[in-house]
């Protein structure tokens, strides 16, 4: 009985045999998530009741410049005129009234306002005249029309 050689354990190393260098990640673990210790995502039961918008009936008004029904009323300007114009529309306006020069060209800004944009002597691009369209104050007044059109449930 006692020429029995005690039992090796998974880890515990041979004599003679050195540790494996690299061996020091983390294992066991599918996802960073559960290596950062995430809690799962649950199911949230509320008893506050939300409420559910009812449809918009979006408005198909005509272009003040092309007297054509305006499909999408978001990609529109609300115009001095009191109507609404196709961002096409007024891009072609603005390109007939400025008349932009060999490498120069009219762009939309944002926030309702178009550029004429140039090359400077760098070859970087530069705002030669900035042309506002639309008031912050229109377009919330638009966005207000849009939501009186909404239906209630």
């Amino acid at each position: 009985m006692g020429n029995r050689k005690p039992q090796r354990r998974q880890g515990d190393k041979r004599p003679g045999q050195r540790k494996k260098k690299g061996r020091e990640a983390i294992s066991g673990f599918s996802t960073l998530n559960q290596v950062a210790g995430v809690p799962k995502p649950r199911e949230h039961h509320s008893s506050i009741p939300v409420a559910v918008p009812g449809p918009v009936e979006e408005p198909h008004p005509l272009c003040a410049y092309c007297g054509k029904e305006i499909e999408n009323i978001a990609s529109s300007f609300s115009v001095q005129d009191g109507g609404y114009a196709h961002f096409d529309c007024v891009l072609g306006r603005i390109r007939e009234s400025e008349k932009p020069s060999e490498g120069e060209t009219v762009s939309y800004i944002g926030s309702g306002r178009f550029a004429v944009v140039g090359k400077n002597e760098e070859g970087k691009l530069s705002i030669v005249k900035v042309i506002p369209v639309e008031t912050p104050d229109a377009l919330r007044a638009m966005k207000e029309y849009v939501g009186s059109l909404r239906q209630e449930r």
